[in-house]
Parts: structure tokens; sequence; C-alpha cells
């Protein structure tokens, strides 16, 4: 701790939750967080035990001019949940979820975690938009716009926004919705932890239903075919229906395991909201018969669930993301090029495979464009790049490899925006907002965070 930091004891004896320094023995568990490729050294990370903690810390961070991160879940690919020589907000001690019997809203503080509100909601028939993966925080999944498996059916998760508590810049705390601070709402729909610290979410839920999914599994020489022939049946397909591709899955690690198949194979993961026997799945089967095919009703808390063990804390990770509205044969012949590409270089110790290609539309794209800071509400997919390593050797390969694929990719994806949770490397965010809102969100800064002391995340300076 530097002994130049003002008024340190009365600011850590105003907390009631726990203020963790370099001297403390869990100081390299607390500024830990999910991506094992950041490893920075905070001054202290305060794990805040309710508001007044938070807004403590604010007004000190300000006051010291020290850096100030805040952290969810921990799941920042870039790594903005924490920061060397200045100050943490931990909200993993923030995490209750209740659900309101009246209006069924979801109730959730800032650090709660995606599988923290699928308990409480998916056994009473329910459901809250939201990610995948079950251990990554609400908080900044949900700021940046939020893509899961019923995003087709109900929109992203920051369209499920009610009401939301938030901590300024100034230390004010605020409640922000439709008919409240307005435009601040806007912007936190989709603008990320630009603009303070929100503590508490007020969402809505939605009725799920029984739920039909499981994976179809093909050789790498079909992708191409099944890629473009499924993204053409998904044209017609219903809202509940939502389809991911995985590229890149090595054999050994599925069902597929004592088959023989040496090559890598592409999968459809399919999630359905409804009676199994819809004509759209049939298609989708019939299109290509699959090597496997384990597609059934499901508990849709396991479906969450599915990608937690190879999206776990501790490697490296990097990735690159862009929008489309059309998969087309070339985009799909270079994702399998790239796949077996990446084989020669890949780490033998990370499972997960190379591209994903989420399914978008639905009610995503009934939200107009101007009506929320997400930007891209006419993309029909989300395409990625994820790829883990785990020694200094293998990042430098696989992330310089990753950034040439990638440009070369991205010219046939027939959109310019990209999704801001996994924008992982600072530039122009024009192509994340485009340049009209990106100004608008400029201005909102200038208003709430003029010093911009909220900058560790995909950075909107402030237009004072």
């Amino acid at each position: 701790m530097r002994t130049s930091t003002a008024n340190w004891a009365a600011f850590a004896s105003s907390i009631t939750g726990e203020v963790v320094t370099a001297s403390s023995d869990d100081y390299d568990d607390a500024r830990a967080i999910w991506n094992g490729d950041v490893d920075r050294r905070p001054l202290a990370v305060v794990r805040a035990a309710g508001v007044d903690d938070v807004v403590n810390t604010v007004h000190y961070a300000r006051e010291a001019d020290l850096p100030l991160a805040v952290r969810g879940g921990g799941h920042s690919y870039p790594g903005h949940s924490t920061c060397d020589d200045g100050l943490v907000i931990d909200l993993s001690r923030m995490r209750s979820v209740e659900l309101d019997p009246h209006t069924e809203y979801v109730n959730a503080q800032g650090g709660a975690l995606l599988g923290s509100v699928d308990n409480v909601t998916v056994p009473r028939g329910l459901v809250t938009p939201a990610g995948i993966v079950s251990h990554t925080g609400l908080g900044g999944l949900a700021l940046g716009g939020g893509i899961g498996y019923t995003t087709r059916s109900f929109g992203l998760t920051c369209d499920q926004f009610v009401r939301l508590r938030i901590v300024t810049a100034s230390g004010e705390v605020l409640w922000v919705s439709e008919t409240e601070n307005p435009d601040l709402f806007w912007a936190l729909r989709g603008g990320g932890g630009n603009f303070g610290v929100v503590t508490d979410f007020v969402l809505r839920t939605h009725k799920l239903g029984p739920v039909y999914s499981g994976r179809l599994f093909y050789r790498m020489s079909d992708a191409v075919d099944v890629i473009v022939g499924v993204s053409e049946i998904m044209k017609r397909a219903p809202r509940e229906t939502s389809v991911t591709f995985s590229l890149g899955i090595n054999p050994a690690a599925t069902p597929l395991a004592d088959s023989g198949l040496g090559e890598r194979l592409l999968a459809i993961n399919i999630v359905h909201r409804g009676e199994p026997d819809h004509d759209i799945i049939g298609e989708i089967r019939a299109f290509r018969k699959a090597l496997f095919d384990n597609v059934k009703t499901q508990d849709f808390l396991s479906i969450q669930r599915y990608y937690d063990k190879v999206s776990d804390r501790g490697f490296g990770w990097y990735m690159k993301s862009g929008h489309t509205r059309e998969l087309s044969r070339g985009f799909a012949e270079r994702m399998v090029e790239s796949c077996l590409e990446y084989r020669k270089i890949a780490s033998p110790s990370v499972p997960k495979e190379v591209y994903a290609i989420q399914s978008l539309g639905g009610a995503a794209s009934d939200v107009p464009e101007d009506a929320s800071a997400y930007s891209g509400r006419a993309a029909q997919w989300h395409c990625a790049i994820e790829v883990g390593f785990t020694t200094a050797d293998e990042r430098d390969r696989i992330v310089d490899w990753t950034k040439e694929t990638w440009s070369e990719t991205q010219k046939h994806l027939d959109m310019k925006t990209s999704y801001v949770n996994l924008s992982f490397d600072d530039g122009d965010l024009t192509s994340v907002y485009g340049e009209q809102k990106l100004q608008r969100l400029q201005k909102i800064k200038g208003v709430y965070d003029p010093d911009n002391l909220f900058k560790f995340n995909t950075n909107i300076e402030p237009n004072v």
C-alpha cells in the first residue's frame, strides 16, 4: 500500500465488509480473476457488504486519485475487473437473488452470478435471458447486452431491465428506469460499466416451458454444407429455437471419444422451448445425418451449466467476435480452414472449441436500434473465435494467430458492429456502437463521470 495515500485508516474503518491488502493472507485469492492471463496487483480489494461500502470506496478512490475497478463475477476477458495500484470494488458479498411473487420480477444484487438467477427462476418455470456459463457475473454481462439460449425468444438481458440502482462517480446513489434518469437507463443497456457501479437489478422474467436440447455432431468435411444449410433453415425457425455452431471440437471430449475419429468435429447445440416433435427440429436433423444425436427433453439448469467446466478459471483466454446477418459460404469455408490450421498450434491443455456461432434475431431484433446503447439489433448471428493457453509461449503463438485469422475472417461478415462484452482490444468504439450512439454515450458519460473514474471497461471517453 502507498504510504502517501491520505486518510487510509479512516477509509478502511468505514468498510463493513472487508479490505484485503498485500499483507492479507488471502490477497492472492482476492486479486485473482477468471482469465488466468491477467495478473495485476491492486492496492486493495474491497469486498463490499452493501451500498454504503460501494459509496465510500468510490469517494475514496476519487479523492485519493486512485485507479478503480469493479468486479461482479470477474469474467471480463481483458481483465477489466481488476487493476494495478488501485482499488477493486468486489461485489461477491452482494449476491442475493429474490423473485417477487406478485410481479415475477427478479431482484438481484450487483454481484449475483447467472447460476444464482437461474436457481431462483427456473424451478418456478421462469427464465431471465442471460449467458451460457453459470459462473459468469450478471452485472457485467447484462450491462453489455447479454446473449443466451433464450435471446431469440425474449431478447437480450439488458432488454429485461425494469429498474437499476447505481452509484455514480460522485458517490450519488440513483435509481434509473424508463422514467427515472432515462438518459442513464438508455446508456446502461449496452454501455457496460462506464457510468458507475450497479448494485441492484430488477429484471423481467418469462415463462420457460419444456426445453428440448442437445448436440448433433458432424465431421469437419461436412461442416461448410451443414453451417450454410442449417443457417437457411433458421430463417424460418420459430423464436423458440436457438442453435449454436461449435467448430474445432476434439472428439476425445465428446460421446464419440471411442469412435476412432481423429479429426476435429462440428457440433450444433440446439435449444428449443417446446415439444420435441416440432417440424424445425426434424428439418435440421434431416438436412445431414449426424454422427451422434443426443437432442432430447432436458432440464434447463443442466443446459445452462454445460460449458462451465471447459470455461473454467485459470486458463488464459483471448477472443475476437462480430455480428452478421448471413452466414455466407465464404465465411463457413474460412472458419473450417482456420480450425484445421489451429490444430497445429492449439494448447493440449485447453479443451474448448475454436469457433462459436450463436443465433440471434427474434425478440432481440424487435427492439429499435436507437432504443438502447446496445448495437447490432439486425444481426442474426454472433460469431466468435475463443482460444485458450497455459504458458507464455502458447500465448504468443495463439494470440498472434487469432488476431491475424480474425482480420481475414471478419471480411466475410456483413455488419460492422461487435458485441462489447467480447471486445478484447482497445480501439475505435465506432466499430462497437456506431458514430451517433458513441457521441450520445460520450455526452452521458460527461454528465455522470466527467473525470472518467470508471475507465476499466471498454472505455467511453467523456465529452464534458
